[in-house]
């Protein structure tokens, strides 16, 4: 077997050798009188500007072209392709110069006067009228080279006036109200982009106020740039601008077609229309009820065309979550006295005619004395404003075809976990789903789950082996089941969510826990960001059964364990609201989530005290307490393919009345793969408190708190392909409110807590594939709470020769997705 073992280290470090060796003929390849191109520098001469980090940036992706591709620094692709010759046919050359390789980038193939212009056209974009770049070949050795780009960015202009050169015409006149709010700021670096947002905010406000076919192209902003290094910018409506693009539109009809088929376009456009609510809906197949789009659609006849309208509608549709694909069209209409709803495609294109005379007056529309109603004299802006032409609106009809999911699906799931206590496990789980049950868009859900989880290495934790059951009925609907109609105007459907279910929690050798839980909540996305979900109603019956000898045991050294299995009504509310604004290529972004959970407050007041002191309910005690968490996060990206991310947490629980702690399953814990790193799940805390006898299987690792206060810092590095770097620093600890005697110094106090709180670090590989993110956290403890006032900083104990060391302080986490 060591014989074996050698030759195999021997054979990688031949090929490790090879591959050393081929770094050094980066360039045989490189055809004579040409060089290796191995990058480029740009260089700022002057003062830099406060956003010199991002026009820096920009100045280094239009930069072309780009060197040859590396892996952990070295150029293997580039190596690989050197190792080979031409191909003739199928073989290992063919391999490595047309599938593993990379050919080298040439210094013939960057142009260094072509770049250099488009640099200078980018600072021109960002108010850098004179900007010059120039640009030099530096040579290395007798094969490779790279560019060094100078920018000279010389003065950079800024906004001196903004002026709005339009007229009294209704479309005129709503692009000066808009003025106070434009992206034009007097003062300010003139930039492209912003002239770009300038032209879509005054589109994206006309489409509010019917100008369906307006587009920003028809915005001309001009800049008159002699005024010694400021800008008189000045913006009007293009001359050439159609009539279609200046009139108002009115919606006339709208239509639905909730079973569009491509492949069956002819049969599922046609059928008896139905009239519901202002709306047609075309359904042969029957498959919606018309209810399902009540709330959902926001256009209606005879209202001014609204892109926020029309967008919400596009967006509440789409997330019924019954529609793969939804698209709508607006045609218009040239007489409101026919109906055209029946038929047509979404792919047709839709005929525009600027119409001369108007055959629509606008309903309660108020004339103007100076413009007068004959477009026979108006095909474009300037005519209309020449010839003193009023607009009438048009009208717009709407057809949304939808394209449904299968009805019913099946999805399976199978996990793998592995914890940082010695325990791995997997769990199966299966879930049938209707997304159109009674045909009412209403989601029905039933799952099953089954897992099992056992003890490898670490017998220290106790317990044995385990297993977990569970089923679950869940009905979700698309709007809030209240008894007064609430219909809120957002992109996002409302929902009202109930479920049911039960979970089995063995630990053969020590007890079976039964859990029951109901649940009503109202699930409800304000914005792209904000997220709240309210349970008003929230039950859940905890019964423990077949407790063993072998329990009864554990409970002598860590009696708060029986608190895990207590048989107990929990009854309340929970109310959750988080903000999450991660999106790419920002550089803060945050996390934000707050929870309130309460339970056994009316039913304390109801229900009168038995003989023993406590509260039943079916000769059962109820819970009673309050619970408050509040996490924040906050992500910086510091720079390309680097990210530093800060996370807080604090977490409060006030038991009273029939509880002295919190039930265990809303009690806080510690330790483990997304919390303090640096302690194994469940082993830390609360407090100083620290029980020997978790050393051995005479206990649970179960420890839990009534307070969290938990701190982590994590710095992220990008290293290569789907490789990335993390150094990791967590702090923190769990208390009881109340002092427990069997565990001296685990109750909080104001006074005293910070001395024992709890620090580690350490380093992580993460392996990112999009879809799956497994990474790997190797932790040692800094500060550890339970050791004497005066020795709980242990850098000083740090010994990685020492195996024993090794053993209690090296923490490994093996864990799916990132920690935070």
């Amino acid at each position: 077997m060591q014989k074996g073992n050698s030759y195999i280290i021997c054979c990688i470090i031949l090929c490790l050798g090879f591959l050393a060796i081929s770094s050094c003929s980066t360039t045989r390849t490189v055809p004579e009188g040409d060089r290796l191109y191995t990058g480029s520098t740009v260089a700022w001469k002057g003062k830099q500007p406060k956003d010199y980090s991002t026009i820096s940036d920009g100045l280094k992706k239009r930069i072309r072209p780009n060197t040859n591709r590396k892996f952990l620094g070295m150029p293997i692709k580039l190596w690989l392709y050197n190792m080979g010759h031409e191909p003739k046919g199928k073989g290992l050359n063919y391999l490595l110069r047309k599938k593993w390789g990379e050919p080298p980038v040439l210094l013939s193939q960057a142009k260094p006067d072509y770049t250099g212009k488009v640099l200078e056209g980018y600072l021109v974009d960002h108010g850098y009228f004179q900007a010059e770049v120039s640009s030099s070949v530096k040579n290395s050795g007798s094969k490779k080279a790279s560019i060094r780009y100078e920018a000279v960015p010389n003065r950079r202009y800024t906004i001196k006036s903004v002026t709005y050169l339009t007229d009294s015409s209704a479309i005129g006149r709503t692009v000066t109200k808009t003025y106070h709010k434009s992206s034009l700021i007097v003062g300010k670096p003139y930039s492209l982009d912003s002239i770009k947002a300038e032209r879509e905010r005054i589109h994206a406000s006309l489409k509010e106020q019917g100008y369906y076919y307006f587009t920003p192209d028809y915005l001309l902003v001009q800049a008159d740039t002699t005024n010694n290094g400021t800008v008189d910018l000045f913006l009007k409506i293009k001359d050439n601008t159609p009539l279609v693009a200046l009139r108002p539109y009115r919606m006339h009809d709208i239509s639905l077609f909730p079973d569009y088929s491509l492949d069956n376009e002819a049969q599922s456009t046609q059928g008896t229309p139905v009239y519901y609510k202002g709306m047609y809906i075309i359904d042969s197949s029957k498959r919606f009820k018309p209810i399902v789009f009540e709330r959902s659609v926001f256009l209606r006849p005879d209202s001014l065309y609204r892109l926020s309208s029309h967008n919400i509608t596009l967006q509440r549709l789409i997330n019924l979550g019954v529609f793969k694909f939804v698209k709508g069209t607006f045609r218009p209409v040239r007489d409101t006295s026919r109906h055209n709803i029946t038929g047509g495609s979404p792919n047709t294109p839709t005929p525009v005619r600027d119409t001369a005379t108007p055959r629509f007056v606008q309903r309660g529309a108020v004339a103007d004395s100076n413009y007068r109603r004959d477009t026979t004299l108006a095909s474009t802006y300037r005519a209309m404003v020449n010839n003193k032409v009023s607009l009438d609106s048009g009208w717009l009809d709407a057809k949304f075809y939808l394209t449904p999911y299968k009805r019913r699906s099946l999805q399976t799931e199978l996990r793998g976990t592995s914890k940082s206590n010695g325990f791995i496990g997997s769990e199966a789980r299966i879930t049938a789903k209707n997304r159109n049950w009674l045909h009412s868009a209403t989601a029905l859900e039933i799952g099953l789950h089954g897992g099992m989880e056992w003890q490898t290495g670490n017998n220290s934790a106790g317990g044995g082996n385990s297993y977990s059951a569970g089923a679950e009925v869940a009905v979700t609907f698309p709007r809030f089941l209240t008894p007064f109609r609430l219909n809120i105007r957002t992109p996002y459907v409302p929902r009202t969510r109930m479920s049911a279910s039960y979970e089995l929690y063995s630990r053969s050798s020590l007890y079976n826990l039964n859990a029951y839980t109901l649940q009503l909540q109202y699930l409800w996305q304000k914005t792209a960001y904000l997220n709240h979900a309210f349970a008003p109603i929230a039950v859940t019956y905890v019964l423990p059964t077949k407790t063993t000898a072998a329990y009864d045991s554990i409970l002598k050294n860590d009696p708060s364990q029986r608190a895990s299995i207590e048989k107990q009504f929990i009854l309340g509310g929970n109310y959750t609201i988080t903000f999450n604004n991660q999106t790419a290529n920002h550089i803060h972004t945050f996390f934000l989530s707050g929870n309130v959970d309460v339970s056994g407050n009316i039913a304390g007041l109801i229900v009168p005290k038995s003989d023993s002191g406590t509260k039943n309910i079916l000769k059962n005690p109820f819970a009673q307490y309050e619970r408050f968490s509040l996490e924040g996060r906050h992500y910086w990206q510091i720079g390309r393919g680097k990210q530093w991310v800060n996370r807080l947490f604090i977490g409060y629980g006030l038991p009273y009345g029939n509880s002295q702690t919190l039930p265990f399953v809303k009690q806080f814990f510690t330790g483990g793969s997304s919390s303090i790193r640096a302690f194994r799940a469940r082993t830390l805390g609360p407090g100083s408190y620290y029980n020997k006898a978790q050393d051995t299987a005479a206990l649970l690792a179960n420890e839990a708190g009534d307070i969290k206060l938990e701190f982590n810092s994590e710095v992220r590095i990008h290293i290569a392909s789907v490789f990335n770097f993390a150094a990791f620093i967590d702090a923190g600890n769990i208390w009881l409110q109340k002092q427990v005697p069997d565990k001296p110094g685990s109750q909080f106090k104001l006074d005293s807590f910070y001395r024992q709180i709890a620090v580690g670090g350490g380093i992580g590989l993460r392996i990112d594939a999009s879809i799956v993110v497994v990474r790997f956290d190797l932790a040692t403890p800094f500060r550890i709470p339970y050791l004497p006032p005066k020795e709980r900083w242990v850098f000083d104990k740090i010994n990685f020769g020492d195996p024993d060391w090794r053993k209690k302080n090296l923490i490994l986490n093996i864990a799916i997705g990132y920690p935070f």
